[in-house]
Protein backbone atom coordinates (compact mmCIF):
# COMPACT_ATOMS: atom_id res chain seq x y z
CA UNK A 1 0.00 0.00 0.00
CA UNK A 2 1.08 3.51 -0.90
CA UNK A 3 2.61 5.39 1.80
CA UNK A 4 1.95 8.87 0.32
CA UNK A 5 -0.27 11.09 2.51
CA UNK A 6 -3.28 12.66 1.48
CA UNK A 7 -3.47 16.18 0.49
CA UNK A 8 -4.55 19.02 3.32
CA UNK A 9 -7.36 20.32 1.01
CA UNK A 10 -9.11 20.44 -2.14
CA UNK A 11 -7.48 23.70 -2.50
CA UNK A 12 -3.58 22.99 -1.52
CA UNK A 13 -1.25 21.64 -3.60
CA UNK A 14 0.83 18.59 -3.00
CA UNK A 15 3.27 18.92 -0.33
CA UNK A 16 7.00 18.11 -0.75
CA UNK A 17 6.74 15.10 1.23
CA UNK A 18 3.85 13.79 -1.17
CA UNK A 19 6.31 14.59 -4.42
CA UNK A 20 8.98 12.43 -2.39
CA UNK A 21 6.63 9.55 -1.90
CA UNK A 22 5.21 9.60 -5.51
CA UNK A 23 8.65 9.89 -7.05
CA UNK A 24 9.46 6.63 -5.09
CA UNK A 25 6.95 4.58 -5.10
CA UNK A 26 7.37 5.04 -9.30
CA UNK A 27 10.78 4.30 -8.98
CA UNK A 28 9.78 0.67 -7.31
CA UNK A 29 7.25 0.65 -9.79
CA UNK A 30 3.84 -0.03 -7.96
CA UNK A 31 3.18 3.42 -6.64
CA UNK A 32 -0.37 5.00 -6.83
CA UNK A 33 -0.51 7.83 -9.63
CA UNK A 34 0.36 11.39 -9.17
CA UNK A 35 -2.04 13.58 -6.65
CA UNK A 36 -5.00 15.50 -8.07
CA UNK A 37 -4.77 19.01 -7.47
CA UNK A 38 -7.83 20.60 -6.62
CA UNK A 39 -10.21 22.44 -9.28
CA UNK A 40 -10.50 26.09 -9.25
CA UNK A 41 -14.45 25.54 -8.40
CA UNK A 42 -13.40 23.53 -5.42
CA UNK A 43 -10.80 25.92 -4.09
CA UNK A 44 -13.45 28.35 -4.38
CA UNK A 45 -15.81 26.33 -2.56
CA UNK A 46 -13.45 25.67 0.43
CA UNK A 47 -12.16 29.43 0.62
CA UNK A 48 -15.72 30.62 1.15
CA UNK A 49 -16.23 27.95 3.81
CA UNK A 50 -13.17 28.58 5.80
CA UNK A 51 -13.55 32.09 5.01
CA UNK A 52 -14.95 34.16 8.47
CA UNK A 53 -17.91 36.17 7.09
CA UNK A 54 -18.38 39.61 7.55
CA UNK A 55 -20.93 41.52 8.04
CA UNK A 56 -23.06 42.96 5.09
CA UNK A 57 -23.22 46.74 4.38
CA UNK A 58 -26.40 48.28 4.23
CA UNK A 59 -27.70 49.00 1.15
CA UNK A 60 -27.45 53.13 0.27
CA UNK A 61 -30.45 54.92 2.00
CA UNK A 62 -31.26 51.56 4.21
CA UNK A 63 -31.41 52.36 8.39
CA UNK A 64 -29.91 50.33 11.65
CA UNK A 65 -32.31 48.43 13.28
CA UNK A 66 -33.51 50.80 16.02
CA UNK A 67 -32.03 48.38 18.30
CA UNK A 68 -28.51 47.98 16.27
CA UNK A 69 -28.49 51.26 16.77
CA UNK A 70 -29.17 52.08 20.17
CA UNK A 71 -26.52 49.19 21.29
CA UNK A 72 -23.79 50.92 19.43
CA UNK A 73 -24.18 54.47 20.53
CA UNK A 74 -24.94 53.43 24.06
CA UNK A 75 -21.36 53.82 25.24
CA UNK A 76 -21.10 57.08 23.31
CA UNK A 77 -24.48 58.48 24.73
CA UNK A 78 -22.95 58.00 28.35
CA UNK A 79 -19.50 59.69 27.38
CA UNK A 80 -21.50 62.77 26.13
CA UNK A 81 -24.17 62.94 28.99
CA UNK A 82 -20.89 63.12 31.28
CA UNK A 83 -19.13 65.96 29.39
CA UNK A 84 -23.07 68.09 29.10
CA UNK A 85 -22.71 67.47 33.21
CA UNK A 86 -19.67 68.65 33.34
CA UNK A 87 -19.86 71.86 30.95
CA UNK A 88 -23.21 72.36 33.24
CA UNK A 89 -21.57 72.53 36.90
CA UNK A 90 -18.43 74.81 35.14
CA UNK A 91 -21.31 76.98 33.93
CA UNK A 92 -19.33 76.95 30.30
CA UNK A 93 -23.00 75.69 29.03
CA UNK A 94 -26.06 79.13 29.36
CA UNK A 95 -29.55 78.03 30.61
CA UNK A 96 -32.33 80.07 29.45
CA UNK A 97 -34.27 81.47 32.73
CA UNK A 98 -37.96 82.55 32.35
CA UNK A 99 -38.48 86.41 32.96
CA UNK A 100 -39.67 86.84 36.71
CA UNK A 101 -43.46 87.12 36.56
CA UNK A 102 -44.76 90.55 35.97
CA UNK A 103 -45.83 92.50 39.29
CA UNK A 104 -49.35 92.92 40.31
CA UNK A 105 -51.35 95.43 37.78
CA UNK A 106 -51.57 98.65 39.90
CA UNK A 107 -51.09 102.38 39.57
CA UNK A 108 -47.92 103.72 41.88
CA UNK A 109 -48.92 107.10 40.71
CA UNK A 110 -51.61 109.35 39.12
CA UNK A 111 -51.19 110.82 35.75
CA UNK A 112 -49.51 114.52 35.38
CA UNK A 113 -52.84 115.88 35.25
CA UNK A 114 -55.50 116.61 37.40
CA UNK A 115 -58.22 113.88 38.38
CA UNK A 116 -61.01 112.61 40.38
CA UNK A 117 -59.65 110.72 43.29
CA UNK A 118 -61.50 107.18 44.29
CA UNK A 119 -62.97 108.65 48.19
CA UNK A 120 -63.24 111.78 47.08
CA UNK A 121 -61.21 115.18 46.17
CA UNK A 122 -58.95 115.78 43.29
CA UNK A 123 -55.20 115.60 42.51
CA UNK A 124 -53.15 118.63 41.29
CA UNK A 125 -51.34 116.11 38.72
CA UNK A 126 -51.36 119.63 36.62
CA UNK A 127 -49.17 121.20 39.07
CA UNK A 128 -46.45 118.45 39.14
CA UNK A 129 -43.22 120.07 39.74
CA UNK A 130 -44.21 123.16 40.26
CA UNK A 131 -42.47 125.05 43.48
CA UNK A 132 -44.23 126.89 45.69
CA UNK A 133 -47.84 125.23 44.77
CA UNK A 134 -50.67 125.66 46.93
CA UNK A 135 -54.41 125.33 46.63
CA UNK A 136 -55.09 127.81 49.25
CA UNK A 137 -53.47 131.02 49.45
CA UNK A 138 -51.11 130.49 52.06
CA UNK A 139 -50.45 134.35 53.97
CA UNK A 140 -46.65 134.34 54.50
CA UNK A 141 -44.86 132.59 57.06
CA UNK A 142 -47.42 130.12 57.13
CA UNK A 143 -44.57 127.46 56.65
CA UNK A 144 -41.82 129.02 58.71
CA UNK A 145 -39.87 126.39 60.43
CA UNK A 146 -39.40 128.36 63.61
CA UNK A 147 -42.07 128.36 66.44
CA UNK A 148 -43.12 131.49 67.99
CA UNK A 149 -41.36 132.82 70.32
CA UNK A 150 -42.24 132.62 73.96
CA UNK A 151 -42.81 136.77 73.89
CA UNK A 152 -45.31 136.34 71.81
CA UNK A 153 -47.26 132.62 72.29
CA UNK A 154 -49.22 131.47 70.05
CA UNK A 155 -53.14 132.29 70.27
CA UNK A 156 -56.25 131.41 68.41
CA UNK A 157 -57.05 128.19 66.68
CA UNK A 158 -53.96 125.89 65.50
CA UNK A 159 -53.52 123.15 63.10
CA UNK A 160 -50.91 120.50 63.42
CA UNK A 161 -49.76 116.94 62.16
CA UNK A 162 -50.14 114.10 65.22
CA UNK A 163 -48.76 111.85 62.69
CA UNK A 164 -48.12 111.16 58.85
CA UNK A 165 -46.73 107.98 57.11
CA UNK A 166 -47.67 105.29 54.23
CA UNK A 167 -50.30 102.96 54.84
CA UNK A 168 -51.40 100.01 52.36
CA UNK A 169 -54.89 98.11 52.83
CA UNK A 170 -55.55 94.39 52.15
CA UNK A 171 -56.11 94.43 48.58
CA UNK A 172 -52.43 95.88 48.32
CA UNK A 173 -53.91 99.74 47.34
CA UNK A 174 -52.16 102.15 49.92
CA UNK A 175 -51.86 105.71 50.42
CA UNK A 176 -50.14 108.61 52.97
CA UNK A 177 -51.88 109.04 56.43
CA UNK A 178 -51.97 111.47 57.71
CA UNK A 179 -52.98 113.07 61.16
CA UNK A 180 -55.05 116.26 62.05
CA UNK A 181 -54.50 117.90 65.45
CA UNK A 182 -56.63 121.00 66.68
CA UNK A 183 -55.87 123.43 69.47
CA UNK A 184 -56.30 127.34 70.79
CA UNK A 185 -54.21 128.47 72.80
CA UNK A 186 -55.28 131.44 74.98
CA UNK A 187 -58.78 130.34 75.20
CA UNK A 188 -61.20 127.86 76.58
CA UNK A 189 -63.64 128.73 74.11
CA UNK A 190 -64.65 125.55 71.73
CA UNK A 191 -63.81 125.18 68.01
CA UNK A 192 -66.48 123.51 66.40
CA UNK A 193 -65.66 122.99 62.65
CA UNK A 194 -68.18 121.71 60.04
CA UNK A 195 -67.55 117.69 59.18
CA UNK A 196 -66.95 118.89 55.61
CA UNK A 197 -64.20 121.64 56.79
CA UNK A 198 -66.62 124.21 55.12
CA UNK A 199 -67.22 122.15 52.62
CA UNK A 200 -64.09 121.88 50.64
CA UNK A 201 -62.36 119.53 51.94
CA UNK A 202 -58.63 119.44 53.20
CA UNK A 203 -55.32 120.03 50.70
CA UNK A 204 -52.18 118.35 51.01
CA UNK A 205 -48.99 119.63 48.58
CA UNK A 206 -45.94 116.80 48.83
CA UNK A 207 -43.15 119.19 47.66
CA UNK A 208 -39.76 117.84 46.61
CA UNK A 209 -36.09 119.41 45.71
CA UNK A 210 -37.69 119.61 42.07
CA UNK A 211 -40.96 120.85 43.30
CA UNK A 212 -44.53 119.48 43.79
CA UNK A 213 -44.17 115.51 43.88
CA UNK A 214 -47.88 114.57 45.12
CA UNK A 215 -50.81 116.75 45.67
CA UNK A 216 -54.67 117.38 46.28
CA UNK A 217 -57.76 119.34 47.30
CA UNK A 218 -61.01 118.54 48.25
CA UNK A 219 -59.80 115.66 50.92
CA UNK A 220 -62.70 114.60 53.38
CA UNK A 221 -61.26 113.79 56.64
CA UNK A 222 -62.21 110.72 58.55
CA UNK A 223 -63.36 111.43 62.28
CA UNK A 224 -63.04 109.44 65.17
CA UNK A 225 -66.02 108.14 66.46
CA UNK A 226 -65.63 109.66 70.00
CA UNK A 227 -65.47 113.06 67.99
CA UNK A 228 -68.00 115.66 70.08
CA UNK A 229 -70.68 116.09 67.39
CA UNK A 230 -73.18 118.85 67.23
CA UNK A 231 -76.86 117.79 67.54
CA UNK A 232 -77.33 117.91 64.02
CA UNK A 233 -74.07 116.12 63.00
CA UNK A 234 -72.95 118.58 60.79
CA UNK A 235 -70.17 119.82 63.25
CA UNK A 236 -67.28 118.38 65.28
CA UNK A 237 -65.48 119.70 68.29
CA UNK A 238 -61.99 119.20 67.65
CA UNK A 239 -60.88 121.82 71.07
CA UNK A 240 -58.45 120.49 73.42
CA UNK A 241 -56.62 118.40 71.03
CA UNK A 242 -59.40 116.78 68.79
CA UNK A 243 -58.42 115.94 65.12
CA UNK A 244 -58.92 113.33 62.54
CA UNK A 245 -57.27 111.61 59.60
CA UNK A 246 -56.85 112.17 55.67
CA UNK A 247 -55.76 110.14 53.44
CA UNK A 248 -53.75 111.06 49.89
CA UNK A 249 -54.05 108.07 47.52
CA UNK A 250 -51.68 106.72 45.17
CA UNK A 251 -53.27 108.72 42.41
CA UNK A 252 -52.57 112.16 43.81
CA UNK A 253 -49.36 110.91 43.61
CA UNK A 254 -46.71 112.74 40.56
CA UNK A 255 -45.63 109.98 37.79
CA UNK A 256 -42.48 107.94 38.91
CA UNK A 257 -42.90 108.41 43.11
CA UNK A 258 -44.23 105.63 45.02
CA UNK A 259 -46.56 106.26 48.24
CA UNK A 260 -43.99 104.20 50.46
CA UNK A 261 -40.89 106.79 49.08
CA UNK A 262 -42.76 109.80 49.64
CA UNK A 263 -43.57 109.14 53.43
CA UNK A 264 -39.74 107.97 54.16
CA UNK A 265 -39.08 111.37 52.97
CA UNK A 266 -41.44 113.32 54.85
CA UNK A 267 -39.47 112.37 58.45
CA UNK A 268 -36.58 114.52 59.37
CA UNK A 269 -32.77 113.00 59.93
CA UNK A 270 -32.11 112.54 63.59
CA UNK A 271 -28.77 111.89 65.45
CA UNK A 272 -28.72 108.30 68.17
CA UNK A 273 -30.87 110.17 70.60
CA UNK A 274 -33.60 110.86 68.52
CA UNK A 275 -32.77 114.84 68.18
CA UNK A 276 -33.81 116.34 64.66
CA UNK A 277 -30.38 117.55 62.76
CA UNK A 278 -31.97 118.75 60.11
CA UNK A 279 -35.34 119.46 57.46
CA UNK A 280 -36.69 116.47 55.92
CA UNK A 281 -36.05 115.70 51.94
CA UNK A 282 -39.72 116.35 51.53
CA UNK A 283 -42.34 119.60 52.88
CA UNK A 284 -45.52 118.57 53.45
CA UNK A 285 -48.03 121.03 53.57
CA UNK A 286 -52.02 120.31 55.41
CA UNK A 287 -53.92 123.22 54.96
CA UNK A 288 -57.83 123.85 55.20
CA UNK A 289 -60.45 126.64 55.23
CA UNK A 290 -63.45 126.43 57.96
CA UNK A 291 -66.16 129.39 58.71
CA UNK A 292 -65.18 128.90 62.82
CA UNK A 293 -62.10 129.23 62.45
CA UNK A 294 -62.71 132.72 61.43
CA UNK A 295 -65.40 133.50 63.94
CA UNK A 296 -63.29 131.92 67.20
CA UNK A 297 -60.40 134.21 65.55
CA UNK A 298 -62.69 137.25 65.53
CA UNK A 299 -64.03 136.84 68.88
CA UNK A 300 -60.64 137.03 70.37
CA UNK A 301 -59.71 140.23 68.70
CA UNK A 302 -57.91 138.06 65.96
CA UNK A 303 -57.93 138.72 61.94
CA UNK A 304 -60.52 136.59 60.67
CA UNK A 305 -57.99 135.50 58.14
CA UNK A 306 -60.05 133.83 55.78
CA UNK A 307 -61.26 130.79 58.39
CA UNK A 308 -57.29 129.15 56.84
CA UNK A 309 -55.22 126.87 59.13
CA UNK A 310 -52.45 125.48 57.54
CA UNK A 311 -49.56 122.82 59.28
CA UNK A 312 -46.57 121.67 58.23
CA UNK A 313 -43.74 118.79 58.94
CA UNK A 314 -40.72 121.02 59.20
CA UNK A 315 -39.60 121.03 62.77
CA UNK A 316 -36.38 123.28 64.22
CA UNK A 317 -33.11 121.39 63.82
CA UNK A 318 -30.91 121.31 66.67
CA UNK A 319 -28.92 124.58 67.20
CA UNK A 320 -25.33 124.11 68.83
Amino acid sequence: MSSLPPAQGPDESPSDEQWEAFLRDAMEGGGAGAPKEASARDRLAAARVRRPRRPRCPRSGTARSATAWLAAAAPWTAVAAVVVFGAFQMGLIPVPRSSPPAPAAGSASGPAEAVSLPGGGTSDGDQCGTKGYHHFPLPAGATDVEPPSPASPASGPQLSLSHYGYAADPDGEGGIVIGLRFTTPGTKKPLRVSRTLGGEGAAVEIEGPDGLVAGAHGLPVSWPSAARESASGASVDVSDGGGGEIVVPAEALCPGHDGDSVARSLVPPADSTGTVTGPPPYRLVVSLRDPAVGTLRTTLGLPAGGGLLSAVNLVPAARS
